[in-house]
């Protein structure tokens, strides 16, 4: 038989770089990594492509007569400051469905990835822990079209589908601006050369919610498992770390890490407020540490940080549908946060 073909669709986001990193390190898999920027890693191939251009995806994609499983990690271009288009979203979906049931007869399973606003985490308290068999919530959300799209397409075709639904994708290889950690690192950086202590720049009610998250690496074995895992077709299922946290109880052990004294709740702090006129401080922690040099502005996307740290309510998603399946694999989310935070500073992105 063949070799299965992953084509990994967003392969330059977090998502889609650990799943490609983690089907090309098995060994017994041909991989493809589709991005605008043509991202890949050892023993993959790349290709260049504009997801939203139908005429671009069909040109592209005409010579891949091989492709077994589409790993879908790709989004729409958007911004924290309004909500993402449907119709964009399904589009570049669609285009790829396209071109690859054209292109590619041994195409066997498509899958997506989804997240918790699936269930409204994002627009205020929610049923919790969500269940994968929970009702939709009302607004018009991408998630649900893209899923939709699916089940339409593959009745009566060879191929089936699934997805997961993460929450809170930490990415320990390298410190992008979106990681948590990474933030945090900077944040108490800046404070530590204030000469304060690490203050929770968020509400007392984040302090105290649940919180959950998921290592972006364990994330891609359990989408490997999902698409490789006949009784997984045509389902979804979250995918977290398995656990639950607060930050009330994450703050102590990252002011450990840094030496640092832990601080107070400070209601009326944002990190996008406190982060303003900080460069000059920032730059002298780079130079004191010998740090690889990168300036503020790039150094974290403090609005995203600000969302998790003031969100007052719960963030809890059910695992139990996908341990049932079989993947049991979990992490301790504290020490995730910390073993990522001592990799940065190994890459000395962090002191």
């Amino acid at each position: 038989m063949p070799r299965p073909c992953a084509l990994i669709a967003g392969a330059s986001g977090v998502v889609g770089r650990a799943v490609l990193r983690t089907l090309a390190e098995r060994g017994d898999w041909d991989v493809v990594a589709l991005s605008r920027s043509a991202t890949s890693v050892s023993n993959t191939r790349a290709i260049a492509v504009d997801l939203s251009s139908a005429d671009d995806v069909r040109d592209r994609l005409s010579p891949l007569a091989g492709i077994t499983h589409l790993v879908y990690c790709a989004r729409a271009t958007h911004s924290m400051a309004k909500r993402e288009s449907v119709d964009d979203n399904v589009d570049m979906l669609r285009n790829l469905l396209d071109a690859l049931e054209r292109s590619s007869p041994r195409l066997a399973h498509v899958h997506i990835v989804q997240g918790s606003k699936v269930y409204g985490s994002d627009l205020g308290p929610y049923r919790t822990p969500a269940r994968e068999s929970d009702p939709r919530v009302t607004p018009s959300n991408w998630y649900y079209a893209q899923e939709d799209l699916l089940v339409e397409r593959s009745a009566g075709k060879a191929w089936t589908w699934s997805a997961s639904r993460p929450h809170g994708v930490c990415e320990g290889r390298q410190a992008i601006a979106r990681s948590i950690a990474n933030m945090v690192g900077v944040y108490a950086a800046v404070l530590k050369e204030l000469g304060q202590p690490l203050a929770f720049p968020g509400t007392q009610s984040g302090f105290d919610a649940l919180y959950q998250s998921v290592d972006a690496d364990l994330l891609a074995r359990a989408i490997a498992f999902i698409v490789t895992t006949p009784a997984c077709a045509n389902r979804v299922f979250n995918v977290t770390n398995g656990d639950y946290v607060r930050w009330r109880n994450l703050w102590p052990a990252f002011a450990t890490f840094f030496g640092m004294d832990t601080g107070p709740v400070q209601e009326g702090t944002t990190l996008a407020g406190f982060m303003q006129g900080k460069d000059a401080i920032w730059d002298a922690v780079v130079a004191r540490h010998g740090l690889l040099p990168r300036p503020l502005s790039q150094a974290g996307v403090w609005s995203y940080a600000d969302f998790n740290f003031r969100r007052g309510y719960d963030v809890m998603s059910s695992t139990i549908a996908l341990r049932q399946a079989g993947f049991a694999e979990c992490l301790d989310t504290e020490r995730m946060f910390l073993d990522h935070l001592q990799r940065f500073r190994e890459q000395r992105v962090l002191p």
